[in-house]
């Protein structure tokens, strides 16, 4: 045989050694060698052909750029442990971070005031609740904050939109703000 021959057959088997023959989206694959496709499977959950598992990360270790939150569905909890860094205190700068706040995700159910009177409200089939109801007054300032977080009763959690504990406490004393105005106009 020639010696252009030779090459152009080994070409020739390489190319189709190469290549896959599909038979459509319902078809499997024709492949010339199949180690690849015939691999044992394992998820890492099951542990792999030696026995051995998924390692477990080391003890009191936490993921990165995750919020731990230690009162998950224990409002209780939240009311008598949380202690508010800012409580009483009503600052200028500290009031305008709330206030944004407030505007950015509570003004449209809870309504300027806090009296349920916003735009939204009016269209719901169960309202939201007043602010500055005898029950929300009551409220510790740890709990205001985790229906902030976590929310409560058809309210969803709004911890996305109130990002930051600083902002969500500035939240809590911007409603306790609302509550004292609305105090102040009763007393009138």
């Amino acid at each position: 045989m020639n010696f252009k021959k030779i090459i152009c057959l080994t070409f020739i088997f390489l190319f189709l050694a190469g290549c896959t023959c599909s038979g459509g989206k319902n078809h499997t694959d024709i492949e010339p060698f199949h180690d690849m496709l015939q691999q044992e499977n394992i998820k890492a959950q099951e542990g792999d052909a030696e026995g051995t598992f998924m390692r477990l990360p080391p003890e009191n270790t936490r993921a990165r750029n995750k919020d731990y939150y230690l009162y998950k569905d224990d409002p209780e909890g939240a009311g008598k442990n949380l202690k508010n860094p800012f409580e009483a205190q009503f600052s200028a700068e500290l009031i305008g971070i709330g206030k944004r706040q407030y505007e950015k995700a509570c003004i449209y159910c809870h309504g300027v005031t806090g009296r349920s009177e916003g735009k939204v409200a009016g269209k719901m089939t169960v309202k939201p609740p007043s602010l500055l109801t005898e029950k929300v007054f009551n409220y510790s300032d740890g709990r205001l904050y985790h229906i902030i977080h976590e929310g409560q009763g058809l309210m969803s959690s709004y911890r996305k939109q109130v990002r930051g504990e600083k902002e969500r406490w500035a939240l809590v004393n911007y409603v306790r703000m609302l509550q004292k105005q609305a105090l102040r106009e009763k007393e009138r």
